[in-house]
């Protein structure tokens, strides 16, 4: 195995399984909830020993590492680079974040294209999913945007419309462009939508840190 992409995939995978499982009938057929834990601590210990600290950073597990910090004035070009190569750790759109769904990002002229699903864990209302998650996935999108179109900057307002409830399940598709530049300030807009049905509109001012040089 070249990457440990497959392997974080299959991880997704378990803890969705685990949302899904229904403990009481795992028990009456045989279960054991000790051997399950046991499985889970054996893999904690094979890998703890690697576990790298320092500072933490959707672009990387170590500061050498880094291609893109959002704290410095410094411009970064990312425009021909696929967002899942400078955020491989991203909570929403990383390949190797366990917890992500993931998207998949892409630029396309002017715009941030993206698609994804909401698997089971993400669930809020019924067949649904949380509303909060649906927030975070536009806040990524917005921030994405600003980086591959030479924006980079920190979130200072959200506003996120919830048009309908997104649903489990389906392919997601989004859409994320630049609106307005202001100096520092930059509003970016995006939407999610299902088919031709729009599920949220959003609306973000991002920051661009200071140049102070």
């Amino acid at each position: 195995m070249d990457s440990p992409k497959k392997l974080v995939a299959e991880l997704r995978s378990v803890i969705s399984t685990f949302r899904t499982t229904d403990f009481d009938q795992f028990l009456s057929q045989g279960g054991s909830f000790e051997e399950l834990e046991d499985a889970l601590v054996e893999i904690r210990e094979k890998l703890l020993p690697y576990k790298v600290s320092g500072e933490r950073m959707q672009a990387g597990l170590r500061p050498e590492e880094y291609s893109f910090r959002p704290d410095t004035p410094v411009r970064f070009d990312f425009s021909e680079i696929e967002p899942q190569e400078f955020f491989p750790y991203s909570p929403l759109i990383g390949d190797l974040n366990p917890i992500s769904p993931p998207f998949y990002f892409w630029k396309e002229d002017e715009f941030l294209l993206g698609r994804g699903t909401f698997d089971s864990q993400y669930c809020g209302p019924p067949e649904a999913v949380h509303g909060g998650h649906v927030a975070a996935l536009m806040d990524e999108l917005l921030g994405v945007t600003g980086v591959v179109s030479g924006y980079g900057g920190f979130t200072g307002t959200l506003t996120v419309r919830y048009e309908a409830t997104t649903p489990l399940d389906e392919e997601l598709s989004l859409k994320g462009w630049v609106h307005k530049v202001e100096e520092r300030k930059v509003t970016i807009c995006g939407e999610l939508r299902i088919g031709e049905k729009t599920c949220v509109t959003a609306e973000g001012i991002f920051i661009q840190p200071r140049d102070d040089r």
